[in-house]
């Protein structure tokens, strides 16, 4: 599956493209994570949409950032997406996902969300998350505290 990233810059204005996810996360972001724009490095996103249960009704977030919370050596990847809903706003929710890429062994690339749910992530990859959403201005290391705390 592939990846539409679509430019923020009105100057710029140019879409790109990622092959798959794997590509997304490993060419088509910043250091800190952010989506870019392949053209002008600038900042990007991906606008996807998706049919819920209820009639009619869509969910269509778009797709600000990544954070990786695997080892990069592992096959099984999980990940967040970073999401808004106005391509011009920050990101204030958190998708989680994974991918698992068995290409080198002779098998598939899958993303997913798991076998009958989300990804599992271990509490060292839930912290990892916290601290680069606080790295990344989403959400005030005292909210964290804080709701720790409470």
């Amino acid at each position: 599956m592939g990846w539409t990233i679509n430019c923020c810059d009105a100057a710029c204005n140019q879409a790109s493209w990622a092959e798959n996810i794997v590509d997304l996360i490993e060419n088509h972001r910043t250091a800190e994570g952010w989506i870019r724009c392949a053209h002008c490095g600038g900042e990007g996103y991906i606008e996807k949409s998706f049919d819920l249960q209820e009639p009619g009704e869509t969910w269509e977030p778009y797709l600000k950032g990544i954070i990786p919370l695997g080892n990069p050596e592992d096959v099984y990847q999980p990940f967040v997406f970073l999401v808004s809903y106005e391509h011009h706003e920050a990101p204030n929710d958190i998708w989680f996902s994974y991918y698992k890429d068995t290409r080198p062994i002779g098998g598939r690339l899958k993303l997913g969300y798991g076998p009958g749910g989300p990804p599992v992530l271990g509490v060292t990859q839930v912290l990892t998350m916290l601290r680069t959403l606080v790295q990344l201005g989403c959400v005030a290391e005292e909210t964290i505290v804080n709701a720790v705390r409470a």
